[in-house]
């Protein structure tokens, strides 16, 4: 059962590894918002008919989850891919999976603001450490970047998508109490689909173009595999698991990135991607494993 569990945590941090590499493909023939849309609502139709077969019980949302819902959508599936498939249209891979890798970072914090969650010393030295990583990232490691705020557009968008992923993730913790994980997705990725619809048809940016095998077989992959599939796997990863230990799987998510932008679209993996990553890498393990940290030293 643990190995399989494993195995299970491992696919999913394969295919969200992935998943740019998919996405950049895509966005040279639809937009973002056009991209989230058609996205969304296939994983949401495929989401609620996997419901209807395991008969969930809790799946009509009450009356007050209906604003949280609208918020997640908006947060989670609007904002967050919106701004990820544009960043990749400025900025590489390898930097898209490398700052991905500060969520649990900034859900930390993010968490301490909203819900009054303590952090501990060392969870906040973990926190700085992740975001001098992101910064040198940003930053390419020139000081004259930072002051003069010259900041690639595509790499400051990966980082907005981990902020308001952060949010979607504690609006989510709430709403849970009333209904199933899995039915959580569904709605939220169905009502962020029509709100980006609705952006997208205002903004002119809601059409369809054909696509050659590669795309279509792009598309399916990150509705199928880096959507369903690893939602699924994940939440049975974390509950056989356990988060802390799922957390660790996680970790694996940049390297299978930057791995793919190397092989396929030939970006450099550099010294300030590695150094980048090191320094992400450490914040995020300090911030996720400071009950353990402490115990060695007490």
């Amino acid at each position: 059962m643990l190995k399989q569990t494993y195995l299970l945590l491992s696919l999913a941090t394969i295919f969200w590894g992935i998943q740019p590499l998919c996405i950049k493909i895509l966005v040279q023939n639809w937009t973002p918002p056009a991209l989230t849309t058609f996205r969304y609502l296939l994983i949401s139709t495929i989401l609620f008919i996997i419901i209807y077969l395991k008969k969930e019980q809790k799946f009509i949302p009450p009356k007050h989850c209906i604003v949280p819902l609208i918020l997640m959508g908006l947060t989670g599936i609007g904002i967050n891919n919106v701004a990820q498939f544009t960043g990749l249209q400025y900025s590489s891979i390898t930097n898209c999976t490398l700052i991905a890798a500060t969520g649990p970072a900034i859900t930390a914090l993010i968490a301490m603001i909203f819900i009054h969650e303590r952090l501990h010393f060392i969870q906040w030295i973990g926190i700085f450490i992740s975001f001098i990583g992101v910064i040198f990232l940003i930053t390419k490691g020139s000081i004259d970047v930072l002051l003069n705020f010259n900041f690639n557009p595509g790499d400051t968008l990966f980082f907005i998508c981990q902020i308001v992923w952060a949010l979607y993730s504690i609006l989510g913790l709430k709403i849970m109490n009333y209904l199933s994980a899995i039915a959580v997705t569904a709605w939220s990725g169905l009502i962020g689909a029509i709100e980006v619809a609705i952006y997208a048809y205002f903004s002119g940016q809601l059409y369809y173009t054909p696509l050659d095998s590669l795309g279509y077989m792009s598309f399916a992959f990150v509705v199928i595999c880096g959507g369903v599939g690893s939602m699924l796997f994940w939440n049975i990863g974390v509950k056989n698991a356990g988060p802390s230990i799922a957390a660790i799987f996680s970790n694996l998510t940049p390297i299978f990135g930057m791995i793919c932008g190397a092989i396929f679209l030939k970006e450099e993996i550099g010294y300030i991607q590695l150094s980048g990553a090191l320094f992400i890498f450490l914040g995020v393990y300090i911030t996720t494993h400071s009950q353990k940290i402490i115990k060695c030293f007490t």
